[in-house]
């Protein structure tokens, strides 16, 4: 390698120059600077900010919103009944043989405070995933994995998909992938801008380099 102030030859693992003691940078690290600086020059790059291609990253629809707030009014709703009747049966019964339906009752109870609490936290990353801060930076995609949960017995598995990013500074992070497609748009060492908000991936312009 070359020292990029004074041009001697110098080992391709040195941090430093012997001749001129200026500091010197990998050949890899000098591969990724050139490639995050074309990203930089790229027109992706210059229209991530733009009201356009904003509008068109995905976001919930108003469909699934509907469709999670019925769901989880019928399954708080079905906890609470089923809460109401064994209180109900308690009040029936003498002492001893209340205590059974009284204590039938505190498992719906939980069940409905689940509900209510998986209802607001599920509504408010719909919320942040609609109107929460955008964030889009040039990165390279360093790597991918998916993770796949349930299936046993009579229920359906799901798959998350996860994409890790490097960046310029040469930290990389990992991000759940909100829309399955992105995906499989993206293979390991694709360039581009990384479009990110409520800590998921939601899109990924591809520069080529």
């Amino acid at each position: 390698m070359k020292c990029p102030s004074c041009g001697a030859s110098l080992p391709e693992d040195s941090s430093s120059c012997e001749y001129c003691g200026s500091r010197t940078t990998p050949p890899s690290q000098q591969h990724d600077q050139d490639i995050f600086r074309r990203v930089k020059q790229s027109a992706q790059y210059a229209d991530r900010h733009s009201v356009e291609r904003l509008e068109k990253l995905p976001k919930p629809g108003i469909g699934q919103m509907i469709f999670l707030g019925v769901f989880f009014a019928m399954f708080c709703g079905i906890a609470l009944f089923i809460t109401v009747v064994a209180v109900g049966v308690a009040s029936e019964m003498g002492i001893p043989y209340a205590i059974i339906p009284f204590c039938m009752g505190i498992v719906p109870l939980g069940m409905f405070g689940l509900g209510i609490f998986m209802a607001i936290k599920m509504f408010g990353r719909f919320q942040a995933m609609r109107d929460g801060k955008v964030e889009a930076v040039a990165a390279i995609v360093a790597g991918k994995r998916t993770q796949v949960s349930g299936g046993s017995g009579n229920s359906s598995a799901s798959t998350a998909y996860y994409v890790t990013f490097e960046f310029e500074d040469g930290q990389r992070q990992e991000f759940p992938v909100y829309d399955g497609s992105l995906y499989g748009r993206v293979s390991e060492e694709d360039a581009g801008v990384l479009f990110s908000r409520a800590q998921f991936a939601v899109d990924f312009d591809r520069v080529r380099i």
